[in-house]
This record gives structure tokens, sequence and C-alpha cells, in this order.
């Protein structure tokens, strides 16, 4: 399929859920608002009841209807006008909202009706400011009560059982379609990642392939007629190219295993600075065609550690070779290390290409190469640097890097002691 139709699906998936999604929550809402109508009118009645009966306890038998005022979404106030008992109001309220279900959790206050002060309540918090009680022998006067709903907003969802769980469902399904979604972004990625592996490494696997024939078409051609020593150069082109093979397929089934699990490293006591001169003693020649500078400024006071020697060699040659492969002409590099309180750090510095901004935060992804222009002007195969990752942290340790691109990089490994 297409990376056209691909994003129209996608667009279409995106537009189609997010409607159902608005859809969902308009009518939730609407429902939510239906939900706390209908409770407000069943409060209504039976306030309007507490009252009627309080005013019946008092022997007022009026006709008048008590006046109910909201003061908020979940606190009304009574005005009844007439003198009752904490006990008879608590009852009151208690059948009236057992009759109609409704199961909430309040508090009320009992306030004197001219001055409103608080009288008597299950809870005297917040419910009025500035309000004192009044004492025991002022009781016989008139009297209002105020109201409040503890967890309306819980009951009212809990009414609304269906759409929760259709809005639970939705969600679901929503997350659902964002983790397919993801799943097959990262599936195209990686697909492009490994086309792009596959071309770049059939492109240099070329070179040792065409050596490899012709020195050994020379050396089966009995027409040709060679000395010894360039017998031995046709060999040690075949030998050369061989190893060249060999390593490019260890390095991709050590990646592989340890992902895996299947093998972990074996440490042993390790000279750091010792393993980086070495290190540096072999790219002298490629240094000197270039005519570039390999500096070495080994500060550590502790280099000895434990460590898994081919593997740690094998970052630290990596990392120096990136540094050359990607210097313009003359490669500058610089070899540091120092001590922390915990452990080692190994700068590696040079003065090429840099990393652009956009590829900074996928150079250590397998397959990925940071270029510009011709995919092969820069030889390598992508693996380079999650190796060096996989590595550092197989030995408990931390890679980090900074670059300005244009003025080149540094990359800093720290590896405990």
């Amino acid at each position: 399929m297409s990376s056209k139709k691909i994003r129209v699906i996608l667009a279409l998936m995106v537009l189609t859920i997010s409607a159902l999604f608005i859809t969902q929550a308009y009518w939730f809402k609407k429902s939510f608002d239906l939900e706390e109508r209908q409770l407000d009118e069943k409060l209504n009645v039976a306030l309007r009841n507490v009252a009627d009966k309080l005013m019946k306890l008092s022997d007022d038998y009026s006709s008048r209807i008590p006046p109910i005022s909201k003061l908020s979404s979940n606190e009304f106030y009574i005005e009844t006008e007439c003198y009752f008992s904490l006990e008879a109001l608590d009852t009151s309220i208690r059948i009236e909202f057992a009759a109609r279900s409704i199961n909430v959790d309040f508090d009320y206050v009992i306030v004197e009706a001219e001055t409103n002060e608080i009288v008597l309540g299950n809870n005297l918090s917040e419910l009025i400011d500035d309000a004192a009680c009044l004492s025991r022998e002022e009781f016989e006067k008139k009297l209002n009560f105020k109201i409040r709903l503890n967890n309306k907003t819980t009951y009212l969802l809990n009414s609304m059982g269906i759409w929760i769980f259709s809005s639970f469902t939705l969600l679901v399904i929503l997350s659902i379609f964002i983790f397919i979604m993801i799943s097959l972004l990262r599936s195209r990625k990686l697909s492009r990642l490994k086309r792009d592996f596959v071309n770049n490494m059939t492109h240099e696997l070329k070179t040792p392939i065409a050596n490899i024939s012709v020195a050994s078409e020379a050396l089966r051609d009995e027409r040709m007629q060679m000395d010894a020593n360039k017998r031995m150069k046709y060999a040690d082109i075949i030998y050369n190219e061989n190893v060249r093979l060999h390593n490019l397929v260890d390095r991709v089934l050590q990646i592989s295993a340890m992902e895996k699990k299947e093998e972990s490293i074996s440490k042993e006591p390790c000279n750091v600075h010792e393993l980086i001169a070495e290190i540096s003693l072999n790219f002298e020649p490629l240094i000197q065609q270039k005519n570039g500078d390999l500096q070495l400024s080994l500060e550590a006071e502790h280099f000895i550690l434990q460590a898994d020697k081919l593997h740690l060699s094998n970052v630290i040659y990596n990392l120096i070779e990136n540094a050359i492969k990607y210097s313009k002409e003359s490669p500058e590099i610089n070899v540091q290390t120092n001590n922390n309180n915990e452990g080692i750090l190994i700068h590696i510095t040079d003065k090429g290409v840099g990393i652009s901004k956009e590829n900074q935060q996928r150079i250590f992804e397998k397959f990925f190469r940071a270029e510009t222009g011709d995919i092969h002007n820069t030889k390598g195969y992508g693996l380079g640097l999650s190796y060096v990752k996989l590595i550092i942290e197989k030995h408990g340790g931390t890679i980090t890097f900074k670059s300005i691109e244009n003025k080149g990089s540094t990359f800093t490994l720290f590896l405990p002691r």
C-alpha cells in the first residue's frame, strides 16, 4: 500500500474517531444536565414536603408554600418560618430522600429566620460565614434551614451507568486505534530503515566481493605468470576482504543476540588507557593519509576497570572511525579521559560535519545513518552507534553527545568502576 493511501486512511480514521468522541461528549453533557435537572426537581419536592411536615409539627396549617432558594449547584435554603427540633428535621429529610431514592450524603444547619445565625446542625463547618451559634434559651424562634449535598456529582455519574459504559468503551476503542496507528507508523519506519540498510549493505558488499572474485580468478588462472610475492599479495586481498565480511556478520549477530539477552559480556580487568592507545595506533596510517591529527589526552588517574575488552575496543574503534568518516577534509580528533566519583569518562571529540538537530534524536537507532546527499557518500551500515549504546548499557554505563552542525561532535562514555 502506498504512503499516500495510508495517510488518507489514517486521516479518515482520525476524523471518524474525533467525530464519535465529540458526539459522545455532547450527549454525555446533555445526559448529565438532564439527570441534574431531574435530581433538582426531586429535591424540590422532597424539601417542600420536609418544610410542610415541620410547619405542621409547629401547628402551622396554613396553605402557604415555603420558598426554596438554590444557593449553588449543591446547596439549598428553605424558609419554613416556624420552630422545629433538630431531630424532627433530620428524620423528615431522611424519610423524604429515601422515598425518592435520593442516596446522597448531606449536611444541614438550622438558622434563626430573622438574623440568619446558626442554631444547630449536623455539620456547622463553612455553611454560613461569620455566624455565631445561638444559646439553647433562644430556640423558641422562627427557624429556617440550609442543606448541602456532599456527593452530588458522584450520585449523578452513578445514575448514568449506560453513558459511563459507552464513554469507557469509546475510550478503549480510541486507545486501540492510537496503538494500531503508532504500531503501523513504527512498522513503516522500521521497514524503511531495513530497506535502506539492505540497499546500503548491498552496495558496500560489492567491493569486497569483487575484490575476492578478481583475486581468486587471478590465482586460478594458470596462464598468469606470478612470483610468490604477487601470489601472496592476492592471497592477502582474499583474506582481508573475507575478514571484513566476517566482522560485519559477527556485528549483526552480536547485536541481535544481545537484544534477545542470549549473549552477555564477559568482564575482566581492563586498562582503558592501554586499549585506547592500541586502537589509536591502528588508525595512524589512515590519519596520516588524510593529513589529519589524532591527539590523546589520557588524564584519568583510575583507568583500570572491569569490562569486556573485545566489546569495549569495538566501541572506541567505532567512535574514532565515525569521527574520521564524518570529517570533511583533514580529521582533527581528540580522545580524552578523566574520572568522576563513580567511574571513568571517555570523551571523543572531532571537528567534522556534526549532526543536524533533526537527526540527533535518532542516531542510536539501528540501521539509521545521519547523512546528506548520496546515501553512499559515507560508508557504513547504520549499526555502529546502536551497537555502541548497547555495549555501554551492558556495562552499566551511559553514552551522551553534543553536536553542532558543521562544527563537530563530542561523544562522552561513562563506565562505572
